[in-house]
């Protein structure tokens, strides 16, 4: 008989919280941000700050991205005594001439190569090939690549 009101008591409690929910129009609003899912390491709602991490398909390795001006550095840390370490990518700034910094500016994307990324300049859509490495000669932007101009 307990256990019965247990799971009355808790379908009531649950029942009254959707219902709260949704007369104050939070379940079901359209511009309430989903958290990302766990594989996708890439949001594109976040451009409060200048930094954002975002994760490469190797599980100890991040890349940390200065959205103002494209700047990237390499992140890898570590759970046992191995060395966690920060290399640089890019230490080169990527605004144009006479460009103001702007939050959320640069962005990374993923690619099915676990060494490369695709940096993106949202305003004026110029791309950049962004590749990491534990290989010095290996890190960096590779290559430019051409829009529709």
């Amino acid at each position: 008989m307990n256990m019965h009101r247990s799971r009355v008591k808790l379908t009531l409690v649950a029942s009254l919280t959707i219902a709260f929910l949704l007369s104050c129009g939070i379940a079901g609003a359209q511009d309430i941000e989903l958290p990302s899912i766990p594989d996708d390491p890439i949001r594109e709602s976040d451009t409060a700050f200048p930094y954002r991490m975002f994760g490469t398909k190797n599980m100890w390795t991040f890349v940390l991205l200065d959205t103002t001006n494209g700047r990237a550095w390499q992140v890898q840390y570590s759970v046992d005594e191995s060395p966690t370490t920060k290399w640089v990518i890019n230490e080169l700034s990527l605004l144009p001439d006479g460009a103001t910094p702007t939050n959320g500016r640069f962005t990374l994307y993923s690619t099915d190569n676990i060494y490369n990324l695709l940096l993106l300049d949202r305003l004026d859509g110029r791309i950049w090939q962004l590749q990491w490495s534990t290989d010095a000669e290996s890190r960096g932007i590779m290559r430019y690549i051409p829009g529709p101009d």
